[in-house]
């Protein structure tokens, strides 16, 4: 059993230059630890891994705008890729951090992870990497693609398929995630029930962040900002294997930088595997090669 070092605390942000609001989980003191959250998930998927390093690091968990106990954010809140390197730099200046941090992604959050990071190196110490979406060309799954239609039709399928995820007290998404990530176990599930299947919020949100994500442009220029972060930063990869969503080969494109497989982790890693991510972030702090 992981011993909690420190209380995490909860702070709220309003930011009206881009139209939100945000929740922010903190904890610790020491090296800064920014860890950005995947898609349908908030900053609460970062809890486990803060237990294991606030005793050491300053960590720092935002929500999405959106998602978790944020709002939907307004309509100067796009969820253009801009914006959201926007969102990054405001929620540190919010938070008085300065210094050079070490970024620890997920899922879409490595998206903008991604993007920052490469648009301001000098900030980063080092970045770990896990089952991540930051790749050009990258084929989204069948429904991502559904949520991402434009064109009127498709946006009202989209909104009717997300009020039927909450039906039943969101049985149907229960059924279908579970069956998705067996490694996740029943309390887990629920939370992920409660904070995106029966939010509204996010569930609206989820409709305007994949309509900007799906455009096959979103993803240009990605493939040089990784080589550029792997061959400037250090960069540490540890990948959940059966992974429905992303695929084991995927963690084979980050050039030269160190790449560790979980079997039979799955997508969800930072819950799963939060003893190894640990390992990571201290690997980083301690200056491995």
């Amino acid at each position: 059993m992981v011993q909690i070092t420190s209380r995490i605390e909860e702070h709220r942000f309003h930011m009206p230059e881009l139209s939100m609001r945000t929740r922010v989980l903190e904890a610790g003191r020491g090296p800064v630890v920014l860890m950005l959250h995947g898609h349908p998930d908030n900053a609460d998927e970062w809890r486990p891994l803060i237990d294991r390093l606030a005793a050491t690091h300053r960590c720092i968990a935002p929500d999405f705008p959106g998602y978790g106990q944020s709002p939907e954010p307004g309509s100067g809140f796009d969820y253009s890729l801009a914006v959201q390197k926007r969102f990054v730099d405001s929620l540190l200046e919010h938070l008085g951090v300065n210094e050079p941090l070490t970024l620890v992604v997920h899922d879409t959050g490595g998206m903008v992870g991604t993007a920052w990071a490469a648009a301001h190196p000098e900030r980063v110490q080092g970045l770990v990497f896990t089952n991540t979406v930051a790749f050009e060309n990258f084929r989204w799954f069948a429904i991502a693609r559904r949520w991402g239609r434009r064109d009127w039709v498709g946006r009202l399928r989209a909104s009717l398929g997300m009020k039927a995820l909450g039906l039943k007290r969101g049985a149907l998404f229960r059924k279908v995630f579970a069956a998705q990530s067996p490694q996740l176990d029943a309390e887990q599930l629920d939370r992920f029930v409660t904070s995106f299947a029966l939010n509204p919020h996010a569930l609206r949100t989820t409709l305007r962040h994949f309509r900007q994500f799906v455009d096959p442009t979103f993803f240009t220029g990605f493939e040089a900002m990784r080589r550029r972060l792997v061959e400037t930063r250090p960069v540490r990869v540890l990948w959940g294997d059966r992974d429905p969503y992303l695929p084991t080969e995927l963690s084979r494109r980050f050039f030269s930088a160190p790449v560790r497989l979980l079997p039979d982790a799955g997508h969800w890693v930072p819950l799963v595997a939060p003893d190894a991510l640990a390992e990571e972030v201290r690997l980083l702090s301690a200056g491995a090669p």
